[in-house]
């Protein structure tokens, strides 16, 4: 390598390492990528069934317990409805509802529907 040859491997190779770099390349390497939030579905409300005993039967959705009740009306039953506050400040709904046809557990479906 000759003294010409030698002084142009030089000033390149110094060229190159103090040639300004973007450092946000190189950082953006090290980090893992951010995840991404994922907001929480609210839940649905349910409607907690009890019969006449006070028995839990299960849960219903909003719109199937209202469905329910107008079909109880439509059959002739009795929806009797009484609104107030749990210990906790939550608005609860309570509906009782009497069907015609009371030879079943007396006919009587009680439903807690929070408000």
């Amino acid at each position: 390598m000759d003294t010409y040859e030698l002084a142009a491997v030089t000033v390149i190779g110094t060229a190159i390492v103090l040639a300004p770099i973007d450092p946000r390349p190189i950082r953006d390497l090290n980090t893992p990528p951010a995840e991404p939030v994922v907001e929480p579905e609210p839940e649905p409300a349910v409607v907690a069934n009890y019969d006449c005993y006070g028995s839990l039967w299960g849960h219903d959705m909003i719109t199937k317990a209202e469905a329910d009740f107008a079909q109880t009306l439509a059959e002739g039953g009795t929806v009797e409805e009484w609104h107030f506050t749990a210990r906790d400040g939550r608005p609860l709904r309570i509906v009782r509802t009497t069907a015609v046809d009371t030879r079943f557990l007396d006919g009587i479906d009680i439903c807690v529907i929070p408000a």
